[in-house]
């Protein structure tokens, strides 16, 4: 009897426990004090707490740290946020490849128009960022062989023309170097410019 007793008490004081700290969690998340909310989110012993916890670390651009609590997510009612997001935090940190993987397999667990949509859009974004480093390695490709032709022809000319034709072949391969310095710089600051917060359809299983 004493130990019934001792465990409607514990098990009162653990639901109360839990509600209010819930409560706390979610106020914390609505008035976007995501890092406060994770931290109250963990002290709850539930796998959707975990998912509320993992969200709220995504909220705070704190990406690796919410992939870290989606993959211990092993609830299959879960699974499919948990890929998703996961898919969502990969794509926020440029790491692309994974981002598609994971969507592929959220896919596999249902059809969902979001997660096709982020696919998709990753997809295509690696297709032109391939096809403008085929066009760039061509372009190069091509360049060095001019140079080539035209080093071979400055070679030929007269000993009395040597320092001119030296100093016109250093000029010619510095200009090249430094316009391909900054067509990647050019093409790494159009990378960094994406703001895939807001091109990706937002996480699943929020609050």
């Amino acid at each position: 009897m004493k130990k019934l007793i001792l465990f409607i008490i514990f098990s009162s004081f653990l639901f109360s426990f839990n509600y209010f700290t819930i409560k706390k969690a979610d106020n914390y998340f609505k008035n976007q004090e995501y890092l406060k909310a994770a931290k109250e989110y963990l002290k709850i012993n539930s796998q959707k707490a975990l998912l509320n916890a993992a969200n709220s670390y995504y909220k705070a651009g704190k990406y690796k740290e919410a992939i870290k609590l989606y993959d211990k997510i092993n609830d299959k009612k879960l699974q499919f946020d948990k890929l998703y997001n996961m898919g969502n935090a990969y794509a926020n940190l440029h790491q692309f490849q994974k981002a598609i993987t994971f969507y592929k397999k959220a896919l596999k667990i249902k059809k969902d128009k979001d997660a096709l949509y982020n696919l998709k859009l990753l997809e295509k974004f690696l297709k032109k960022k391939k096809q403008k480093n085929n066009r760039n390695h061509k372009k190069n490709k091509s360049g060095k062989n001019k140079k080539e032709i035209k080093n071979n022809s400055k070679n030929q000319k007269s000993q009395s023309k040597q320092k001119k034709s030296e100093s016109n072949k250093i000029k010619k391969e510095i200009n090249p170097q430094k316009t391909q310095d900054i067509r990647e710089k050019f093409y790494e600051r159009e990378l960094n410019s994406l703001e895939f917060k807001t091109l990706l359809i937002p996480l699943k299983g929020e609050q």
